[in-house]
């Protein structure tokens, strides 16, 4: 059982970083994947991090960091769609990913396209509109 969880302190992102061997970006905000107890009452590991920045106009991607042997976890892909889904109820309409936030094809994975301005984008309002409909649309990263 995993939690995805926003991270409340610049410390704990910074450790966070490190033990996911990304760089930590300080003015930055953090979600993480974290696993549980089997009883939910503690947190007995980091799966994953998110680092990210928005403004009223476009949200970014810094980086999403996966400890060693979480590559392939579901937890990632929920991580990276809480943030989405946090971005989209604060009514930012693009999120955006540096190209070297994530491998490649994670990126693709999650849907992220070539925007007119060559970016690696999603617009939130149409994926959460029809998410199936927004991933035929477009297969080239």
């Amino acid at each position: 059982m995993f939690q995805v969880t926003p991270v409340r302190s610049r410390e704990l992102q910074a450790d966070m970083a490190a033990s996911v061997g990304c760089p930590f970006f300080d003015n930055t905000f953090a979600f993480c994947a974290v696993e549980l107890s089997d009883d939910a009452a503690r947190v007995t590991g980091l799966i994953a991090l998110c680092q990210f920045t928005y403004s009223p106009e476009e949200a970014v991607i810094k980086s999403v960091g996966v400890m060693p042997g979480s590559e392939e976890d579901e937890a990632v892909t929920v991580l990276v769609r809480g943030v989405m889904a946090f971005l989209n109820k604060a009514e930012i309409p693009f999120v955006y990913i540096d190209e070297d936030a994530a491998p490649a094809e994670w990126i693709k994975k999650w849907l992220f396209r070539r925007t007119e301005d060559g970016r690696l984008g999603i617009d939130l309002a149409k994926f959460y509109r029809a998410p199936c409909h927004y991933e035929k649309k477009d297969e080239n990263a």
